[in-house]
């Protein structure tokens, strides 16, 4: 009866043991450095691999908007403590997820702004004549624009403006004699499939 009792023990102390040293399953993270990016910018990628080595390849996968599939954008080695980066430029909103042998991190989403320039053609004492460029990676045809002043109660709306065919619009607004600001915003609305509003640079009177 001793010997069986011995026997016992040793084996669970051995499953124990085994237990303890079971290697666990791979698992690599992901996670973003924002959350939405102007249309020709960046945003980073990060994440760690959980058996924290460097030299670990990590393949870094993307599926921008309307894509069926997510396919392979970029490979990139761990650093220190299995720790990766990749510096992404998504053109539309875009799905990333990292591979790291057979495991998979969770899917991130980065949201795309259009990139709105906005311009001074001409300026008359009470008047100031602007253009407008909406930069995305399709065009914004017939797309509609907000025009608004900048005041110390907050943005107001003066003017909308239609997209031509290259995305552009021209127009024409009153303007106080001093300390005048104006953007130009596209609502999510307009920006939609694929983008969220966008705002333009403040222009700003001398």
């Amino acid at each position: 009866m001793r010997r069986i009792i011995l026997f016992v023990t040793a084996l669970a102390t051995l499953v124990v043991a085994g237990s303890a040293t079971a290697v666990k399953p791979a698992k690599v993270t992901i996670s973003l450095s924002r959350p939405a990016v102007v249309y020709g910018g960046s945003v980073k990628l990060s994440g760690t691999v959980s058996n924290r080595q460097a030299g670990e390849h990590v393949n870094v996968l993307g599926q921008p908007y309307a894509a069926a599939t997510f396919t392979s954008v970029a490979t990139t080695d761990t650093a220190a403590r299995g720790a990766w980066t990749y510096m992404a430029s998504p053109l539309i909103r875009t799905s990333y997820k990292a591979q790291w042998n057979t495991a998979f991190s969770q899917i991130v989403t980065v949201k795309v702004r259009p990139r709105i320039v906005l311009t001074l053609v001409s300026r008359t004492a009470r008047r100031g004549t602007f253009s407008v460029e909406v930069d995305g990676n399709r065009p914004f045809t017939g797309k509609r624009v907000l025009i608004q002043r900048l005041t110390a109660d907050g943005p107001a709306t003066v003017k909308r403006a239609v997209l031509d065919s290259s995305s552009t619009a021209t127009f024409t607004i009153r303007l106080p004699r001093h300390h005048a600001r104006v953007r130009v915003v596209m609502p999510t609305s307009q920006a939609a499939p694929g983008y969220i509003a966008g705002y333009s640079n403040v222009w700003k009177s001398s």
